[in-house]
């Protein structure tokens, strides 16, 4: 007796244990939902989202034109209507509403606030602002073949382009209102220059030279000393009489008259093929400076006696479409942009910091 006794005394004190964790297991789900639906009511959830700022110059971007106003100050333009100013030599960018989806070709500015850029189709913007507005203003056009590749200014707000259909272009008043000097021809135009006097040169397909004496009221053709009739892309000039124009296949003419005559350098001097897009005279460096095609850069003294030739990354070779001269080195555009130390040989790519 006194065994079973004390079996079920102690079944019957393990009882009230037994029915609390019952009574805990079949509360929990309920506690979890209504722990739940508190949240859902009253807490309000928040997501923290990291901030990805785009680089001011893209991967897939391509600039195609630039201008130095000052070492600090400088604009860019490229394709889809991509406008940028840096005003800190180019360590950072501000992007600019061009309000135009064509690509532009080239910029040239009177200043820090005065500044035109032409493009695809025709079009052509001006800002006096720095580049807080553009405007495009009207200029004569074909409805068949309108790009404007090439734009520069020169004082008192005057202003020269070319582009296809042998167009030219010339404005007195800052880019309001342009006028054609020239009857459309079924050639494309790739630069123009204006010297200190009144003559203007133009240069283009299958090597064609334009000369005017008479700020472009009267044109007659150049005849050059060269077997090679590849399209020249771009020209300058040192002084009123010496000049170098530059093309595809490695294409070097040199003036000493003005423009009046051209001589081809031989390739034998400096062993270029490579397509050659701007060629600018660095007059604090008293010498000539070229790019192209494969990331290519050649550079020369002033008399072309000593050429040197080379190129900007051995791993990335980018075309480039224009070359500036600052005091830092050579600032290029194209499918990269990025400042050539000529003492260092180190090119540095810039364009991902943004300003806003």
């Amino acid at each position: 007796m006194s065994d079973n006794y004390c079996i079920n005394s102690a079944a019957d004190l393990n009882k009230p244990s037994i029915k609390i964790k019952n009574t805990v297991i079949s509360v929990v789900p309920w506690a979890i939902v209504g722990a739940l639906l508190w949240a859902g009511i009253f807490v309000k959830p928040t997501v923290a989202i990291e901030e990805v700022i785009k680089p001011a110059i893209e991967t897939r971007d391509k600039i195609y034109g630039v201008h130095l106003v000052d070492n600090d100050n400088i604009w860019l333009c490229g394709n889809y209507g991509k406008i940028l100013k840096s005003n800190d030599g180019g360590r950072s960018w501000i992007i600019q509403q061009s309000n135009t989806e064509h690509h532009l070709q080239d910029i040239a500015a009177w200043d820090a606030n005065t500044a035109i850029a032409v493009g695809n189709e025709g079009v052509l913007l001006t800002t006096t602002d720095g580049g807080d507005t553009w405007a495009e203003m009207d200029v004569p056009k074909t409805g068949v073949a309108d790009k404007l590749l090439r734009v520069h200014t020169y004082s008192g707000g005057e202003a020269w382009a070319v582009g296809e259909y042998g167009k030219i272009l010339h404005s007195d008043d800052y880019g309001k209102t342009w006028t054609q000097k020239r009857e459309n021809e079924d050639v494309i135009l790739n630069d123009i220059i204006k010297l200190d006097n009144d003559t203007v040169i133009a240069v283009g397909e299958f090597g064609r030279i334009l000369i005017s004496m008479d700020n472009g009221q009267n044109w007659a053709e150049v005849e050059t000393q060269t077997d090679n009739a590849s399209s020249l892309m771009a020209l300058d000039f040192k002084d009123e009489l010496e000049g170098v124009a530059v093309g595809l296949d490695g294409l070097i003419l040199r003036t000493f008259d003005g423009g009046m005559s051209w001589q081809q350098s031989t390739q034998q001097d400096y062993e270029m093929h490579e397509h050659l897009m701007d060629v600018v005279w660095d007059n604090s460096r008293k010498g000539w400076v070229v790019v192209g095609n494969k990331g290519v850069w050649l550079t020369a003294d002033e008399s072309f006696s000593s050429i040197e030739a080379g190129s900007f990354d051995k791993v990335d070779l980018s075309w480039h479409t224009e070359v500036e001269s600052t005091e830092q080195g050579y600032f290029t555009v194209g499918a990269n942009v990025g400042l050539y130390d000529p003492e260092s040989k180190i090119f540095t790519k810039t364009g991902n910091k943004l300003v806003r």
